[in-house]
């Protein structure tokens, strides 16, 4: 997860000033993190993996938050990851999970921000089964400045590995997010300490011509 804002994350800002979206994708893998998801599943292990998008938004109002896994099964057992989206605000604690602004597990119809850039996606969600399980949330009021966390995670917890069961708790997800400003993504500190790293490089390099 650690690397995912550097590799996977590709940020699309609409035509329209007064609107804006940002497109993100990711892998859930038995290496990341666990936290007890609220309103996920709470048979096994009851803990879910997660990875977390941190963000701020530029103007207030209503955004819509969707995710879908695209089953790369050819039987009608889905393998795909049985998406989970939990949304807070200000701060994200793992082992607090319950203050959350809204989370969804299964949407079933036609997807409104997906697929975005992701040919993987289609525009059809199908609940946890079948050729897509999807996730929405619509109209969450977020507030300009503040701090956002979007957590990607299963409704199933740990112990649903490559069973034969519909929905596994990990495998690839995508997620978009649009509402009336723009998205910005909050880089995280070992991302933000790189990033000064090649800046005095660059600074050392100009001096030293």
């Amino acid at each position: 997860m650690k690397r995912l804002l550097l590799t996977s994350l590709v940020a699309v800002v609409a035509s329209s000033a007064f609107a804006g979206s940002l497109f993100t994708s990711g892998s859930l893998t038995q290496n990341d993190p666990t936290f007890d998801a609220p309103g996920a599943s709470s048979s096994g292990s009851a803990v879910q993996f997660y990875d977390v998008v941190q963000f701020t938004v530029t103007a207030s109002g209503a955004y819509d938050f969707e995710a879908a896994s695209p089953n790369t099964s050819t039987s009608t057992v889905s393998n795909a990851l049985d998406t989970f989206i939990v949304l807070y605000e200000n701060s994200f604690d793992p082992n607090s999970p319950n203050t959350q602004m809204g989370f969804d597990d299964d949407f079933t119809g036609a997807l409104s921000i997906l697929p975005g850039p992701f040919s993987q996606i289609t525009a059809t969600a199908t609940g946890f089964t079948g050729a897509q399980p999807s996730s929405q949330l619509l109209g969450m009021n977020l507030t300009a400045g503040n701090n956002y966390y979007l957590v990607m995670t299963s409704f199933r917890d740990s112990t649903f590995v490559s069973t034969s069961l519909s929905g596994q708790a990990v495998g690839d997800w995508y997620a978009g997010v649009s509402g009336p400003g723009e998205i910005e993504v909050v880089p995280e500190p070992a991302t933000m300490t790189v990033l000064g790293l090649a800046a005095l490089a660059a600074a050392r390099r100009r001096k030293n011509k």
